[in-house]
């Protein structure tokens, strides 16, 4: 009897932690999903930025004749090695005015509409995957958790 006592303590003690270590799991399979969406938005806004940055110097620079000249005349002189120190290379030039103003003009804009979008869409594929793979919670509208019951 002694045994079979001790048995079904540790047998209760062992079922204890099983469910404080799917929990474990299921809250770090959200917290990569969470770091992977972020990544995944912040390389899409520095390629869509960096596509506009490209597009307006580059169109910048086919419809100005000064700044075609002042980038090739600044072209030959660093192929001569007669470029003068502390000399602004006009092209890097262009780019650093670019984001300059894209930074002034984000600045001014409030963008609580689109991070809240993107809050959302992160909710609802969080929710889809507690929902298909059976978690202990789920996440109301705003991302807070909730135990499911």
């Amino acid at each position: 009897n002694k045994i079979r006592e001790e048995s079904y303590t540790n047998l209760n003690a062992a079922g204890a932690v099983k469910p404080k270590h799917d929990f474990k799991v299921q809250v770090e399979r959200m917290i990569a999903m969470v770091a992977q969406e972020e990544a995944s938005i912040t390389d899409k806004i520095k390629s869509s930025i960096m596509s506009e940055a490209t597009a307006a110097v580059t169109d910048k620079f086919s419809t100005s004749k000064e700044l075609k000249k002042s980038a090739l005349d600044a072209a030959i002189a660093k192929l001569k090695g007669s470029a003068k120190e502390g000399t602004v290379d006009p092209v890097r030039a262009e780019f650093s005015k670019f984001f300059q103003e894209k930074a002034a003009a984000a600045a001014k804009i409030s963008g609580n509409n689109e991070e809240l979008a993107q809050r959302a869409a992160i909710v609802a594929k969080m929710n889809a995957i507690a929902k298909s793979e059976g978690f202990f919670f789920e996440f109301d509208a705003t991302g807070k958790p909730s135990m499911k019951a």
